[in-house]
């Protein structure tokens, strides 16, 4: 955060450490989310505990709004990329200031987007689980939380990479080196972006096996909670993990700002000692 406001520091660069802050940040919180309910849970397991409360109804609908927020942080991402690639001679779209708004007005909207659910009042206590949230049997809900979390992020990034893809193969072969480079690394990024969710989609497959299960059955498979939230922390694992692992600007950046620390310190004259002659 701190070399955000450096000026040895490109704006792209910026814009990538800001985007990688915002993905951390909501991982974090999505955590202490699930850490919380876990809690409730072993609490409740082991003395019977009842949580219900306001702030547990106002928790169980805040948790698909982080939720929603963490993968549309993925779609920024890739959109930052499409502008670099496509709209690079448009400055406005190169401008860190817009990729800051982006985050509060984002976030503002998927609340709304996702307060029928709250309004509904189909955010309930789980008296097996002893937190609250939306149950699966209420498939008004459901559907429309996946659609938001999951669908419409899984179609923008689709689009974004299927326009990217088709604006590359009509440049022309004279395209300078540099740019043509640039332009690759961007594109593999977002190959990458997506790569990712997808192979995080996939860990909710047993889950949506279940669920199939419970509108043909009409009746909850007793563990559909504890399995969900289980592959769910595996999730945030390897959104953290390839975060930092398929985003190569990052590490460049990182390694740059420590060569030039490195540097610095050694340029600097130790105080007390004569310099030889």
């Amino acid at each position: 955060m701190y070399n955000i406001y450096s000026k040895r520091i490109k704006q792209e660069d910026k814009i990538t450490i800001v985007y990688c802050i915002n993905i951390d940040l909501v991982i974090l919180i999505y955590t202490g989310i699930t850490i919380y309910f876990n809690i409730e849970t072993l609490l409740g397991d082991l003395y019977g505990y009842n949580f219900n409360s306001s702030w547990c109804i106002f928790l169980g609908y805040f948790s698909p709004v982080i939720l929603a927020t963490l993968y549309w942080s993925f779609v920024d991402q890739a959109f930052f990329r499409l502008c670099r690639i496509v709209y690079s001679t448009k400055r406005f779209f190169q401008h860190l200031y817009l990729y800051l708004s982006i985050f509060p007005i984002q976030f503002i909207l998927i609340c709304l987007l996702t307060s029928p659910t709250y309004f509904w009042h189909d955010v309930e206590y789980l008296t097996t689980e002893y937190y609250c949230y939306v149950p699966y049997i209420n498939f008004r809900s459901i559907i429309w939380l996946a659609f938001i979390c999951y669908g419409i992020p899984i179609i923008f990034l689709a689009l974004m990479y299927l326009h990217i893809t088709i604006f590359l193969r009509r440049q022309t072969s004279n395209q300078r080196l540099l740019i043509k480079q640039r332009q690759d690394r961007d594109l593999c990024v977002i190959r990458r972006i997506v790569i990712t969710i997808c192979l995080l989609l996939a860990l909710g497959i047993p889950a949506i096996i279940l669920l199939i299960m419970l509108f043909i059955t009409g009746k909850e498979y007793p563990l559909l909670m504890r399995i969900e939230w289980f592959f769910v922390s595996l999730s945030m694992f390897g959104l953290t993990l390839f975060t930092s692992v398929f985003t190569p600007q990052l590490k460049n950046i990182i390694f740059k700002i420590f060569q030039h620390n490195r540097i610095t310190i050694r340029g600097e004259g130790v105080p007390g000692l004569i310099p030889m002659r």
